[in-house]
């Protein structure tokens, strides 16, 4: 069989296998990084999506739970709150929402949370150009901004 042909079949094999392929590579990813972030961060008392939270109100000051996810985070954001890591206050628009802010406590751990992120994403792409990485998260965004049908 000449080379041409036996690439082909494995393009159109790859591309048969692309939806699962790719469920798969974004699953294992998230998967991945939720244990490594779990592994270093659980002396802070962290379970879960906790530190993304917390990056999340740190980022957007006032934020409400309501705009960062209502049942997901409420149990979360109420033991960040426990931890002493985000603090509620009144709305003062609307009485009935709590406002979400980072503690001095929350804002000491930040940047440790950062660079574990950074570690992790360093890490998974090693073996990546700078390139390959610029091209990897263009693509990525690329399908974020692309509406399902």
């Amino acid at each position: 069989m000449p080379e041409e042909q036996k690439t082909a079949e494995t393009e159109q094999e790859r591309l048969a296998d692309f939806p699962r392929d790719l469920s798969r590579s974004f699953t294992y990813l998230h998967r991945q990084r939720k244990k490594y972030m779990d592994d270093r961060l659980r002396g802070y008392g962290f379970v879960g999506g906790m530190p993304m939270i917390l990056l999340y109100i740190n980022r957007h000051p006032g934020t409400t739970q309501d705009a960062i996810d209502k049942c997901t985070v409420a149990r979360r954001t109420k033991r960040l709150e426990e931890l002493g890591y985000i603090s509620r206050e009144t709305g003062k628009e609307d009485r009935r929402e709590n406002n979400l802010y980072v503690t001095e406590s929350g804002e000491n751990l930040v940047p440790v949370i950062r660079e574990i992120l950074q570690d992790w994403a360093k890490s998974v792409t090693r073996d990546l150009s700078d390139e390959e990485r610029i091209l990897l998260i263009t693509l990525l965004d690329r399908l974020i901004h692309t509406d399902v049908e």
